[in-house]
């Protein structure tokens, strides 16, 4: 009789397959959704910073988006990245390599380039409303802020980047997991960022946590289409785990409660969106796959557009009640989303090559409709 080799021990090869239609299609309409969430997140905190929360309810509902549906983002953008990399990257040199110098054009040359640009910007013309100025980055360091090591990049949004970039450094380490103990790896991934980082949900292991279980679930080849059985336990837990978000200022949670709560609540809300994706309103919006060509050319750009934007919003509009606010709170990311995003296709249609180059990617300007529900 063959021995059975128990599934911890047993090596997770690389996946040859390409990837399922389906799970693609809604890959393609979570980075705009996502990317939107972060843009409306930054967009839209002169409300409780600038102009004080109107009531309870304005606190409720904002604490509800930006400590709880935006904060789910992060995590789900590096698990997509580990399913999509790690499937198939083998355990040589020669790929390592061939990863570094795509993802150093990829990713490092557009996260130099817009923390370049605004450096510049302050050094020689002058300070940016409500994100930085001259003193600021001499004070820190020029190649500090540039490089974002030790410190966060000028470009604030953009250590998502930085930390991207060490994250995909540190893939031999996962696809020695991988080959030899896969599940113990994501076990000790998870205990490092449960009990490594106990005062704060971010952290770096936990990015390292949730890129190996995206490929994890790549390599183990997770039937990742059919979740219509998930909805029924996942989705009304990640409801009643918003609510608490939003009830966390009078919760009495210290920080280290929160940060436990928030890590399982983007566990669970990972989950969550997955479920959402997989409606057709969402997975087959024609919308959403068009602004996804254009999310991460937003995703760079949206800041400093929208502290600009709020520079100007502050001075003439303070509103004061609660329907106000909630109206308030996301004119300036959907404004920015919008400019940036036509400002995305008219330099997509006639500077390919400039817009290559900011984007770091091959331009992909046709949209390609989802394939027919089987």
């Amino acid at each position: 009789m063959p021995i059975t080799i128990p599934s911890p021990w047993r090596s997770l090869d690389p996946v040859r397959d390409a990837i399922d239609p389906d799970v693609s299609v809604r890959i393609d309409v979570l980075r705009a959704i996502l990317i939107g969430l972060i843009v409306l997140c930054h967009g839209g905190r002169w409300i409780g910073a600038e102009v004080p929360f109107a009531s309870p309810t304005a606190q409720f509902v904002l604490t509800v988006f930006n400590r709880g549906l935006a904060c789910v983002a992060v995590p789900l953008f590096f698990a997509i990245s580990g399913y999509l990399l790690l499937r198939k990257l083998e355990a040589t040199p020669a790929a390592y390599w061939r990863l570094v110098r795509t993802k150093a054009v990829a990713i490092g040359v557009p996260f130099l380039l817009f923390n370049g640009i605004w450096i510049a910007w302050v050094l020689y013309i002058g300070s940016i409303p409500f994100f930085g100025g001259r003193s600021f980055v001499l004070t820190a360091g020029i190649l500090r802020k540039l490089v974002g090591f030790g410190t966060t990049p000028f470009n604030y949004p953009l250590w998502f980047l930085r930390d991207l970039l060490t994250v995909f450094a540190l893939t031999p380490l996962f696809l020695v997991f991988f080959r030899r103990l896969p599940d113990l790896g994501l076990v000790l991934l998870g205990l490092a960022w449960f009990v490594g980082t106990t005062d704060n949900e971010y952290s770096l292991s936990g990015f390292a946590f949730a890129f190996y279980a995206g490929g994890w679930l790549a390599r183990r080849r997770a039937g990742l289409r059919d979740t219509a059985g998930w909805d029924k336990a996942v989705l009304p837990l990640f409801a009643a785990a918003t609510i608490v978000v939003g009830l966390s200022p009078w919760l009495g949670f210290d920080i280290y409660g929160l940060a436990a709560f928030k890590k399982v609540y983007q566990m669970l809300g990972v989950a969550a969106f997955w479920c959402l994706s997989r409606q057709g309103w969402i997975k087959d919006s024609r919308l959403l796959h068009r602004l996804a060509a254009m999310s991460f050319f937003v995703f760079l750009t949206h800041e400093p557009t929208v502290s600009v934007m709020q520079s100007y919003l502050v001075p003439l509009w303070r509103p004061a009640s609660t329907l106000a606010q909630l109206a308030a709170y996301p004119v300036a990311g959907v404004a920015a989303m919008v400019l940036l995003s036509l400002l995305g296709w008219g330099l997509a249609a006639c500077l390919p090559r400039l817009f290559a180059l900011l984007t770091g990617a091959p331009l992909r300007l046709r949209f390609t409709p989802p394939p027919a529900a089987r």
